[in-house]
């Protein structure tokens, strides 16, 4: 197979995360009793770190800042092998997300800002990037407002310089501004959704960017100008805690066309590294070569 990317250049925030496992989610104004707990780094890192496991070199371009979260964010990286080409702030610590997961893995977030949050126009555009590059951007980089602006002029400056960019849209895509969306739409090589931010971006005939959209349990579809190009099943399993899989699915998405794969066989082994995923816990959980049997 001939290689289309030779790494990953992320733009993406890492937070920390603060995941707890409860029997049910607290009514208004009441509490509940976790049954266990870990803090970890993830949020960008997530998608970076299951690339990276799969033999595709991977820099963090976000930003980060001072403090106990951001010596975490550091040391994984590190840790992780993830080279981090990033600003630092010294104002500011990064931020965390309280994550709390109900026995049928499903997650819900509260996440708090800091210096993940402030990526600079300046910075990013002394990134030099070639067309053998992987460009991944998340969606909530264009809603925190410092971030949202860099990026948006970073987008408008056509910086690309022929790396493909990948685009996920995420939790808060309503909130992402329409003139951004618009550029990505015709910008990016591939935007991958879930079933939600599939339906509220409803890709067109006339966009230049492929669409996934992940289905869950029902495996993963590509789109091309609106119109369904492949379905690709996964096998079922019994998830633990589904934080990061779609993190985990886009990271190996990208390393597996990375190495030359098809659509097809690069969608059903990101398909498979999802599944490993959920069966982990912790949203950093992306599988080796090794312990997807390959």
């Amino acid at each position: 197979m001939i290689r289309r990317f030779n790494r990953l250049i992320s733009f993406g925030s890492a937070v920390v995360d603060i995941s707890t496992f409860i029997p049910h989610l607290p009514v208004q104004g009441g509490d509940v009793l976790s049954t266990d707990s870990l803090i970890a780094l993830g949020g960008a890192f997530n998608a970076e770190s299951a690339a990276h496991r799969l033999g595709l070199p991977t820099v963090h371009c976000g930003s980060t800042g001072t403090g106990r979260n951001s010596t975490l964010m550091l040391e994984e990286l590190a840790r992780e092998g993830v080279q981090f080409a990033g600003k630092t702030y010294e104002d500011i610590d990064v931020g965390f997300c309280i994550t709390m997961v109900e026995p049928s893995g499903e997650r819900t977030f509260v996440t708090t800002t800091g210096a993940e949050a402030r990526l600079d126009f300046s910075a990013l555009s002394q990134i030099e990037l070639s067309p053998t590059d992987a460009v991944y951007v998340s969606g909530y980089d264009l809603v925190y407002p410092e971030s949202k602006a860099a990026l948006t002029e970073w987008l408008k400056a056509d910086l690309l310089n022929g790396a493909a960019m990948f685009f996920d849209p995420a939790a808060l895509v309503e909130d992402i501004d329409e003139e951004a969306l618009e550029i990505i739409r015709r910008e990016a090589f591939l935007i991958v959704c879930n079933e939600y931010e599939f339906d509220f971006i409803k890709p067109r005939a006339t966009d230049r960017a492929l669409f996934a959209r992940r289905i869950g349990a029902g495996g993963c579809e590509l789109y091309e100008c609106a119109e369904l190009r492949q379905s690709v099943p996964v096998e079922a399993v019994t998830p633990i805690d589904s934080t990061g899989a779609g993190d985990v699915h886009m990271g190996a998405l990208i390393a597996f066309l990375a190495e030359g794969h098809g659509w097809r066989a690069a969608l059903e082994l990101a398909n498979r590294a999802a599944a490993y995923s959920v069966q982990v816990r912790g949203g950093a959980s992306g599988p080796t070569r090794s312990q997807l049997g390959i």
